[in-house]
């Protein structure tokens, strides 16, 4: 009796929900996703239709494939919504400059997909850096203020540091959901690897 009860509990929790219908925990399915790091930085227009499914007014962000948690078309992954502050510290292209960086606090709206990014984004199970040595990248929107905030003038393209925090530090609110499926429950989620939002959709990019 003892051991069928330990099955009916097992077969619960396999059925639970997590995040949203489909959706697999954060860090699972070969994802890599840590509340904290080292990252690189780059910026993008045209941020009103993100793979979230929802914009907002404040700083946000698209986040490599292997950290976001979806591929194209898969919607939302389980960054998105949450919220992390990005600090400069080096232009790879231009080693002598020393400063002065900034630091924002930015949240996850968007995908930046492997193909087509492979420099920035290229991160995958198999090799996970991306062409600058950093395991996470941050392609920073420049249409509602992040990019200007963050990155030097004449400096288009860092390295530094990330650090997940709660999205009470960050300034915006978000907008009306473009599509079902839209996510953003990363916002009122657990910090990473612990707490699961949107969920992680698929597999990892290999």
């Amino acid at each position: 009796m003892q051991l069928q009860h330990l099955f009916a509990l097992v077969a619960l929790a396999a059925v639970a929900p997590s995040g949203v219908l489909g959706a697999e925990s954060a860090n699972s399915n070969g994802y890599y996703q840590e509340p904290s790091g080292s990252a690189s930085f780059t910026q993008y227009s045209g941020c009103s239709s993100p793979a979230c499914g929802i914009a907002a007014t404040g700083y946000t962000a698209a986040m490599n494939q292997l950290s976001f948690g979806a591929a194209p078309g898969d919607g939302a992954g389980d960054a998105c919504g949450r919220c992390f502050r990005l600090t400069g510290s080096a232009d790879p292209y231009s080693p002598s400059y020393t400063g002065p960086f900034n630091s924002v606090v930015v949240k996850v709206t968007d995908l930046c997909p492997v193909s087509g990014n492979e420099v920035w984004c290229g991160q995958t199970t198999s090799d996970g850096e991306n062409q600058f040595g950093m395991p996470v990248h941050f392609d920073i929107c420049e249409d509602t203020g992040g990019a200007g905030a963050f990155f030097p003038s004449g400096h288009t393209a860092l390295t530094g540091s990330y650090t997940e925090v709660s999205c009470s530090e960050w300034s915006g609110s978000d907008e009306s959901q473009l599509w079902d499926g839209a996510c953003l429950s990363g916002e009122s989620a657990s910090f990473w690897p612990s707490g699961t939002g949107c969920g992680n959709q698929g597999t990892a990019p290999s």
